[in-house]
């Protein structure tokens, strides 16, 4: 029985251990003006590699704007013409 309660303690101190927040200020969020650069792919080829190099606010811009893009051509109802 003692056993039993000794691992359950250990179990729930573990799991509030997992779940205790870091020191860090995550409510600040990453600097938008850091310049990142990444290794983009080029469509066709498996190692044609180009470097782009934008602050985290253009790389956020482009991928909503990307996001943007899907959603218009995803909702964009396409009108066929009628056969005879």
């Amino acid at each position: 029985m003692t056993r039993v309660v000794f691992l359950a303690s250990l179990l729930i101190s573990t799991a509030a251990v997992a779940q205790a927040p870091s020191n860090t200020d995550s409510s600040a969020g990453p600097d938008p003006n850091q310049r990142v650069c990444r290794n983009l792919g080029e469509t066709g080829s498996r190692l044609a590699r180009t470097r782009v190099c934008l602050t985290r606010a253009q790389w956020e811009e482009r991928r909503r704007e990307a996001r943007q893009n899907v959603e218009r051509a995803q909702t964009t109802r396409v009108e066929r013409p009628s056969g005879p």
